[in-house]
């Protein structure tokens, strides 16, 4: 399977757009401006909405990332994509384990409930993702991102509209630049969409 996406890599034909997109949404850009939303909305007032903010910015964004960017200084992981299947599980796991700590310290702090749904969801999704990836891979730009439609539009019904109609552009985006094929992205879509819908559902 590793074979296989590198050399989709390798015969991919990108374009600008294609990389504007990838990179306008990645999962990190996605995650930082729904709890942004989320921050805003439910927050005392705009000073603690930026204060919880900033928080789940640096326990539950910064920190994995600081995984990966160990993982690429050791060598465990061969690009910031982690294009190679095989590379994924660990950091993943690593991952949910850390965006778990951060939960806990956020609810402890007290912040605002649908902000630790939100967590708890992205820990589920992590930890459907990581068992998907045991046996395949799927996107996980298109399951963070599928995902935060998933909850945008249990909030607010339109804005979940508007922005599901991202998703095929940042899809032909991942596919364009050769980092997906087809069915993996559509993979991706579902597991975010669904695992996301379902917890934060049932816990709103």
């Amino acid at each position: 399977m590793d074979d296989r996406d590198l050399a989709r890599l390798a015969d991919a034909q990108t374009t600008p757009a294609a990389r504007w997109i990838a990179g306008a949404l990645t999962p990190a850009n996605v995650v930082l401006a729904l709890m942004a939303y989320l921050s805003v909305k439910y927050a005392d007032s705009l000073p603690a909405a930026a204060a919880w903010w900033l928080a789940a910015l640096v326990l539950v964004v910064g920190v994995p990332y600081l995984i990966l960017y160990r993982a690429l200084r050791k060598g465990t992981a061969s690009d910031r994509q982690v294009v190679q299947r095989s590379q994924r599980p660990v950091l993943m796991a690593s991952a949910a384990t850390a965006v778990t700590i951060a939960l806990v310290v956020l609810y402890v702090a007290g912040a605002p409930k649908p902000l630790v749904w939100l967590i708890l969801a992205m820990i589920c999704g992590l930890v459907a993702m990581a068992l998907t990836t045991l046996v395949w891979k799927a996107s996980m730009h298109l399951a963070v991102a599928a995902g935060a439609v998933a909850v945008l539009a249990i909030e607010n019904n339109v804005a979940g509209l508007v922005a599901a109609l991202f998703l095929p552009l940042l899809a032909w985006a991942r596919w364009r630049d050769g980092r997906h094929s087809m069915a993996q992205l559509v993979g991706g879509a579902v597991i975010g969409s669904v695992v996301a819908g379902v917890v934060y559902g049932l816990l709103r």
